[in-house]
């Protein structure tokens, strides 16, 4: 049984008692008016104007103060067990509203995890990119530095067999033509060599 009904049901329990009780209770009748002399008047007549709820007789009237006092609890039974309908209406309001804010709470968690997961996912992207390309940079200048080591070496060796031929050693001059042209002939001093031999040769 809910909060609600037992205060509804306390509270019609309560009228039902209090009208038997009032309507079981004896009946005063009401002191006689003295007027001048000290006669007294009957207690039967008017109480009160009809039109603004009196009765007729003093019983009447005592039977209609009753009814009111009655319709009173009743009517204040009424209002308590609305107002008991009323907060559990708002309790209830308010365990849906905390379970709703609970539940907001729980869902921006959730999508603020995955936001950093997907934030550091990009970071780590973005760092593994970024060392790709320094390790292919630094592979492209250590080429191009042995490229240009090897161009080097190999116009070096050319200048010295042209030395020798100028100087009339033909015989050590050619054998180092021939051996640059093989050693280095991807390079532009290698290609001078086979060029050298094959004038020398024809």
């Amino acid at each position: 049984m809910t909060t609600f009904s037992r205060l509804s049901l306390a509270g019609l329990i309560t009228v039902t008692l209090s009208s038997f009780a009032i309507a079981d209770g004896p009946i005063v009748p009401l002191p006689r008016p003295i007027v001048a002399g000290g006669l007294s008047i009957p207690a039967a007549g008017f109480y009160g104007p009809a039109y603004f709820g009196g009765g007729s007789t003093a019983h009447e009237s005592i039977l209609r103060g009753q009814a009111d006092v009655i319709r009173a609890r009743g009517e204040h039974a009424l209002m308590t067990a609305e107002a008991a309908r009323s907060l559990e209406e708002a309790k209830s309001r308010y365990l849906d509203n905390e379970v709703k804010r609970l539940t907001v709470r729980q869902e921006r968690k959730r999508l603020g995890i995955a936001e950093r997961a997907h934030r550091y996912e990009h970071i780590q992207s973005r760092r593994e990119t970024q060392m790709a390309l320094n390790r292919a940079a630094r592979e492209v200048q250590q080429a191009a530095a042995a490229t240009v080591q090897i161009e080097s070496q190999a116009e070096g060796k050319l200048r010295l067999a042209i030395d020798l031929l100028k100087r009339g050693n033909v015989e050590a001059g050619v054998a180092s033509l021939q051996e640059i042209a093989q050693q280095f002939h991807q390079t532009e001093a290698g290609q001078q060599a086979a060029s050298i031999l094959a004038e020398i040769n024809g």
